[in-house]
């Protein structure tokens, strides 16, 4: 501890910039105390950390968090890939990460990869090369697979969000065989046997690879023959959402009923069946997935399957923190629970009725 009696001035510091060791005299403490304070504040005491907070308020220091960083060799800084922030569901996962982050005295750093997967890897190379503590990825192409087990050789510790791409790395996400299975189950249910099917890109996403094998065991399992002309690859769009559904309504039989991966894409389609001058669900029924926020206020009030968006995002930002920490390789595999919630956009086709 330092015990220093001379008095400092604010206006001693109007010409020249303050350091760490002004505010360590005006709050008369270690500069040990004054970065454990800023950096940690949840470990030092409050009362120091609101003199030495204080102390550089009044001297208008502003802490060097890289710099702190780097004298310990590791960084404070997690990277958060995303395709992007546009939509909803990934927007809620960046929400509560960049949350928690604050909460534990940690920053981020975000990068898009706008569903393109040599962006995604340069995103990859930059994080790499800037020494990211930790990176948490929203999906991941399965062309960089190799990458990212690169940087976790490197000593960068990833996990992915809603998948599960590979066995050796982490993630924490949702079984979308089960999910898919069990929303196509509802509608087989109802009656419906030619049922549209709107999934994302499923050549590079595992997750969306997964929702087809869901969407194509559910009519195996039902007697139900697949018919690739009921199948649409987009990415999450309310005007791709709505092409696809035209494509379906010129079939020349076209589906009672359409099952979408987001419910961008199903409201979208919506859109397109309304236009055609055909009711939702009296005409066509319709479900999303996701449960974003506009759903339960749609018109009609959509049916769709809730994931854990927010959840997701809390558990992996909580889990890389506390790996940074102790200094640890994380090993996190968890498939979180999905919920079908029943509104108004779906009912048994008309022609059984």
């Amino acid at each position: 501890m330092l015990n220093i009696k001379t008095k400092i001035k604010d206006t001693d510091f109007k010409t020249s910039r303050a350091t760490i060791k002004d505010v360590a005299m005006k709050a008369n403490v270690s500069l040990s105390t004054v970065s454990r304070a800023l950096r940690d504040p949840d470990k030092t005491p409050p009362e120091t950390v609101s003199k030495v907070r204080a102390a550089a308020e009044a001297l208008n220091y502003v802490y060097n968090a890289t710099a702190g960083s780097l004298s310990r060799q590791r960084s404070d800084t997690i990277g958060i890939l995303l395709p992007s922030p546009v939509y909803a569901a990934f927007g809620v996962n960046l929400m509560a990460i960049q949350k928690t982050c604050s909460e534990r005295n940690y920053s981020c750093k975000v990068a898009l990869s706008q569903f393109a997967p040599e962006e995604e890897r340069l995103a990859l190379r930059r994080f790499h090369e800037q020494r990211i503590g930790g990176l948490i990825l929203v999906g991941l192409d399965m062309s960089n697979v190799g990458y990212l087990k690169t940087l976790e050789a490197a000593g960068i510790p990833c996990i992915v969000l809603w998948e599960a791409p590979d066995e050796s790395l982490n993630y924490i996400g949702i079984d979308n065989r089960r999910s898919i299975y069990t929303g196509a189950k509802y509608l087989i249910d109802m009656g419906h046997r030619r049922i549209g099917f709107l999934v994302g890109p499923y050549a590079c996403a595992r997750r969306n690879l997964d929702r087809v094998e869901g969407y194509k065991k559910v009519l195996e399992d039902h007697g139900i023959e697949y018919d690739p002309d009921l199948v649409r690859s987009q990415p999450p769009s309310y005007l791709l959402g709505k092409e696809s559904m035209r494509a379906f309504l010129k079939l020349a039989s076209p589906p009672t009923a359409v099952l979408s991966v987001n419910d961008y894409l199903a409201i979208g389609a919506i859109r397109a069946i309304t236009e055609a001058g055909l009711r939702v669900p009296d005409d066509i029924s319709v479900c999303g997935f996701d449960d974003i926020d506009i759903a339960a206020y749609f018109n009609p009030p959509l049916t769709s399957i809730k994931t854990p968006c927010y959840e997701m995002g809390r558990m992996a930002a909580n889990i890389m923190i506390d790996a940074m920490e102790s200094r640890t390789s994380p090993r996190v595999q968890y498939l979180l629970d999905t919920e079908l919630i029943v509104r108004g956009t779906c009912k048994r086709p008309n022609q059984i009725e």
